[in-house]
């Protein structure tokens, strides 16, 4: 029997995750019995119709799932838990920590805490952000999880469509935002003028958002603060500056490779 009421980002049954096109959702979630699909209903006098809602046994649940699937995390999302992640410092644990005591109503809710994590492949980087989305949509927030590189391929994908893809839209309504990998995966390092101007553009409308105090930003980078305004930026002061407001002092990670090596052949 599911205990709707005691299930959290740490405690969902790991056999229930499932894949959506590489995303990770989750099986349907069976109804408490107590109602009738979701919904209770309350009788009145015979002149007036039934009255409805939403059931507050199981709903509440089933929309934090739902909002996992909005969230559009990877389905490796699934494995990536808060009791074993395993911290790189005590710096992290404590700027992370600032993020995770808000999606947990333990501090002032108008001032939402953002950080920027850097440093080598393999240390733990993308895998808090995947905690932390799923703690925010089980708290009854809103996350939404880009790549930097995969915000790219689908911005010029919608090149093509009816509506072209817009960050500000996409944003509404989000509590918190996951940006991983500025840069590319591992760092990239060939990027175009084109793919500049965009992430310039990112940078505003993320900026836009936490400004207002609608947005908390957690971003990982394989580069070096300094690499990014350089090399990705341009040096551009205006993004030096938003940036700067909005993590102030970069973590860096400074750990070992977790992931588990293979002889694979290509080393």
């Amino acid at each position: 029997m599911v205990d709707y009421q005691s299930i959290d980002a740490e405690t969902f049954p790991e056999s229930e995750w499932q894949s959506s096109s590489g995303m990770l959702s989750s099986t349907p979630l069976p109804y408490c019995g107590g109602c009738n699909e979701g919904w209770t209903f309350t009788e009145r006098d015979n002149e007036t119709a039934q009255t409805a809602k939403r059931c507050n046994v199981c709903h509440p649940l089933r929309r934090k799932l739902k909002n996992i699937e909005r969230a559009r995390l990877p389905f490796t999302a699934h494995q990536h838990t808060l009791s074993t992640y395993e911290w790189d410092t005590d710096n992290q644990r404590e700027r992370v920590g600032a993020v995770l005591d808000w999606i947990h109503g333990r501090t002032d809710p108008v001032d939402k805490p953002s950080v920027l994590m850097y440093g080598r492949p393999g240390n733990g980087k993308s895998s808090i952000l995947h905690i932390l989305a799923k703690h925010a949509c089980f708290a009854g927030k809103r996350a939404l999880y880009i790549t930097h590189e995969g915000h790219l391929m689908d911005l010029k994908a919608s090149f093509n469509q009816e509506r072209r893809l817009q960050l500000h839209e996409m944003l509404e309504g989000v509590d918190l935002l996951c940006f991983d990998e500025i840069g590319g995966m591992g760092g990239g390092g060939n990027w175009t003028q084109w793919s500049k101007a965009q992430t310039l553009e990112m940078i505003s409308a993320i900026h836009d958002r936490w400004a207002s105090k609608a947005l908390s930003v957690v971003a990982t980078t394989n580069l070096h603060p300094r690499q990014v305004l350089k090399q990705l930026l341009d040096n551009n002061s205006a993004a030096r500056s938003r940036l700067g407001q909005m993590f102030g002092k970069p973590v860096e990670m400074i750990g070992r490779d977790r992931r588990e090596a293979v002889a694979d052949g290509w080393d």
